[in-house]
């Protein structure tokens, strides 16, 4: 990107900074009026010219005022400089508090934060729950439901119950399925398939049920760690497609058709890095067409290596990137907390998001 002067740069930002209030094209005079600026509409007018030609704003025609580009914006957000920048106050009191609602119960959690952050920003969220980079065994029960049939239940460190009958070949009791749980338990807690599988191998434990029972739990492990992803929660559409600049010649049908698939979104999130800072992609920079007038903002949430998910957001390219950016950021830290308390006790800030103010 061409680095521009500090005095080019500052009209850019006005520029940005004003249409994203207003959504009407900035005058040069406008621009000129800024105490930070210190020069004539006519030299400002000169500036924009040259930003046009650069590509950094568009004009309707020649006498108009600027309109960022995709470029203009991109200059825009990198000048920012987040991942420091604290969230507003008061938004992140009231994610704190969506999400304190719904803290026991982490089949919830991506759906109030999609919610929350939709409802702040007033367009697009999306929020796919926690979800294990490979399934891990908590715990392991076994229920007798007839002579030949028995329930494997097991636990997941990510909190999701997975259950799968087995068929015997000769009858059982439930005392005798109370021993073979205790054995097989300790074989298989804290461990992936892999991981139960190379143990096995080493002539742990015996055959018969037991094996039937490993045999089982790790087929459930496997077709879970099978699935691509767990899907995402989307809260907003109505509100992103009623944009002025995504209301127009069908786009929004368009855009509704891909959202339609977990495809497009997870192309659109797997580039998130774990540190939890956001990703900003602006117009033609998202990976699928569709998403050419729109931007998105992505931050991954969880536990390295152990169980991580995403939340984010899509709006039109004239979008509050300034309060924007924080709040996914700060949607992101405190389901970051959550999960690391859900796998360790407590939150990965050392203190709980009840406690934070």
């Amino acid at each position: 990107m061409t680095t521009l002067t500090p005095r080019r740069g500052s009209i850019l930002r006005l520029i940005v900074d004003g249409y994203i209030a207003t959504g009407e094209p900035v005058a040069s005079s406008v621009v000129a009026s800024d105490r930070e600026i210190g020069v004539s509409p006519a030299t400002v007018r000169n500036e924009m010219v040259s930003l046009e030609d650069e590509g950094y704003i568009t004009r309707p025609h020649t006498s108009a005022g600027g309109i960022p580009a995709d470029k203009g914006y991109r200059y825009f957000v990198e000048g920012l400089g987040f991942g420091s920048t604290e969230p507003d106050a008061q938004d992140f009191a009231a994610i704190r508090s969506a999400l304190e609602k719904r803290r026991r119960d982490m089949e919830e959690w991506a759906e109030a934060a999609a919610s929350i952050v939709a409802g702040l920003l007033k367009t697009l969220a999306f929020a796919s729950p926690p979800r294990a980079d490979a399934s891990r065994v908590k715990q392991l029960d076994l229920l007798l439901l007839q002579d030949l049939t028995v329930m494997l239940v097991l636990i997941l460190q990510e909190t999701t119950v997975v259950k799968q009958l087995i068929s015997l070949e000769s009858p059982t009791t439930q005392d005798e399925l109370f021993r073979v749980r205790n054995r097989v338990h300790e074989t298989v807690t804290g461990r992936t398939a892999e991981e139960i599988t190379r143990h096995v191998g080493t002539g742990e434990p015996g055959g018969g049920l037991e094996s039937v029972v490993l045999d089982s739990a790790v087929s459930v492990l496997r077709e879970r760690d099978r699935q691509k992803f767990s899907g995402y929660n989307i809260e907003g559409l109505g509100r992103l497609l009623g944009t002025l600049e995504l209301s127009h010649d069908n786009y929004g049908i368009a855009l509704t058709e891909v959202l339609d698939s977990d495809d497009a979104l997870y192309e659109l999130t797997e580039g998130a890095p774990d540190d939890g800072s956001a990703v900003v992609y602006i117009g033609a920079e998202n990976s699928r067409v569709e998403f050419n007038r729109c931007s998105v903002i992505v931050a991954r949430y969880g536990v390295p290596s152990e169980a991580s998910g995403v939340v984010g957001l899509i709006g039109p390219t004239r979008l509050a990137y300034r309060r924007a950016v924080p709040v996914v950021e700060a949607a992101a830290t405190l389901l970051s907390d959550l999960v690391t308390e859900a796998y360790y006790g407590y939150p990965a800030s050392g203190e709980s998001t009840a406690a934070r103010t």
